[in-house]
């Protein structure tokens, strides 16, 4: 019986710019829609009291300046949700897809709370500068049920689309990965080493490549370390990352080609530099940022960054 596909799921707009910019015109393009519909539900009076001009300027695009903010904490909101609760994969299955949406729900509520203070009490500072007073202030700027019931359509529609362009993405980009990692039957498969000669203090041995956690040279010596050992090797790195298989082996930097299932954790340090941490809880090694892509790519479960 097959197992339901698991997919790794990513919010991509504060990772890619250009998602940001096309995330956020969606949105403005929702905010847009309603401000015209509800106003053609009211008659438009702004528009029939002060003309188009007035009203475009005005009702939409003096609004999306405010927004664009809204907009901007609703997404790293929602990113910071996926992540703690977590929701950063999802089974293919209807039953999890229905209750991976429903449980994006509360995101939506949370995210408003939040956003909704901010949006106003900036648009509140601009208006009344520098003629600032409590009275003018409160109760319209301040939080309060009619700005909740103003934010919950527009966030509910863009938090859904939002979420949901991000998973038809993540899902095209795990079937085209799973396109290329298929062997036609009349292609025979490269024959990747599976085990390398070696030694050490106590005599020669033969290592099969999966129990080695990682290679690594170090004054012009090239090593193969397993748990608790270490042992010399006679090849080089290069030779080693094209006879090791890819799938399973990851060069992170000049001096280290990493197993990749001992790799527990990849961490931000520094200068757009990494730590990855392996699972014997002690080793880790230095990456650059440059290099995370691909390795978040070769990974089969890849772990949050912390």
């Amino acid at each position: 019986m097959d197992v339901p596909a698991k997919i790794p799921v990513t919010l991509r707009a504060f990772r890619y710019p250009l998602c940001f910019l096309v995330s956020i015109a969606l949105g403005l393009v929702l905010l847009w829609s309603l401000t015209l519909y509800i106003d053609s539900q009211n008659g438009f009076p702004m528009l029939g009291q002060y003309g188009l001009i007035y009203y475009l300027t005005n009702s939409l695009f003096y609004q999306s300046f405010y927004e664009i903010i809204s907009f901007a904490i609703f997404m790293k909101v929602a990113d910071w949700y996926i992540h703690l609760l977590p929701l950063n994969r999802i089974t293919l299955t209807l039953h999890d897809i229905l209750l991976y949406e429903l449980r994006f729900f509360p995101c939506v509520l949370i995210a408003i709370l939040l956003l909704s203070p901010v949006t106003n009490g900036i648009k509140y500072l601009v208006i009344y500068y520098p003629q600032y007073s409590w009275e003018s202030y409160f109760p319209t700027f301040i939080f309060n049920v009619r700005m909740f019931d103003k934010y919950l359509i527009l966030f509910f529609l863009f938090g859904y689309l939002y979420l949901n362009t991000n998973l038809l993405l993540d899902y095209t980009k795990w079937q085209s990965r799973q396109l290329v990692l298929e062997v036609k039957p009349d292609i025979l498969p490269q024959p990747y080493m599976k085990a390398i000669e070696a030694w050490d203090e106590q005599g020669e041995t033969i290592l099969s490549v999966q129990d080695i956690m990682y290679f690594e040279t170090e004054s012009q010596s090239y090593f193969a370390y397993t748990k608790g050992r270490t042992y010399n090797i006679r090849k080089n790195l290069s030779v080693l990352e094209t006879e090791l298989n890819p799938q399973h082996f990851f060069r992170i930097n000049r001096s280290v080609i990493l197993n990749l299932s001992f790799i527990k954790n990849y961490t931000f340090w520094k200068n757009d530099k990494y730590i990855i941490g392996l699972n014997d809880s002690k080793t880790e090694f230095i990456m650059q940022r440059s290099r995370l892509k691909d390795l978040k790519e070769r990974l089969p479960d890849s772990p949050p960054p912390e």
